[in-house]
């Protein structure tokens, strides 16, 4: 089961549609998801519509939707669209997940803001 814990939030203005439990990546003050392997400013905790306030967490233990299979202790990567993935070389490591995971799932993540990148 996903669990959240100690986090640092921030608002931001959303640049398109977004759904919550999902990398994002600031461009001043609005985000958007965060490429594939790309570096991540954080996770979205909301729904929001472009335009509107995001809540952001750029801190802590986090809840992120799976884009695939993962074993707890994967190190984590942003796939399309902001979904969490296993980190491939190249990459630029968000976390490491806590848990085994499938795609679609919610998993905990403890998220790195800024990352490296992947062996």
């Amino acid at each position: 089961m996903a669990t959240e814990g100690n986090q640092i939030r921030e608002s931001f203005v959303a640049s398109a549609d977004l759904e919550q439990f999902r990398f994002v990546t600031a461009t001043g003050r609005n985000v958007a998801y965060t490429a594939a392997g790309a570096a991540a400013d954080g996770v979205v905790r909301n729904d929001p519509l472009e335009g509107e306030a995001a809540t952001i967490v750029n801190y802590g233990r986090v809840i992120v939707e799976s884009g695939g299979a993962m074993d707890a202790g994967d190190e984590v990567a942003s796939g399309a669209d902001g979904v969490a993935v296993a980190a491939a070389t190249g990459d630029i490591v968000l976390g490491k997940v806590t848990e085994d995971a499938v795609e679609g799932q919610l998993v905990t993540v403890d998220f790195y803001k800024g990352g490296n990148e992947a062996p």
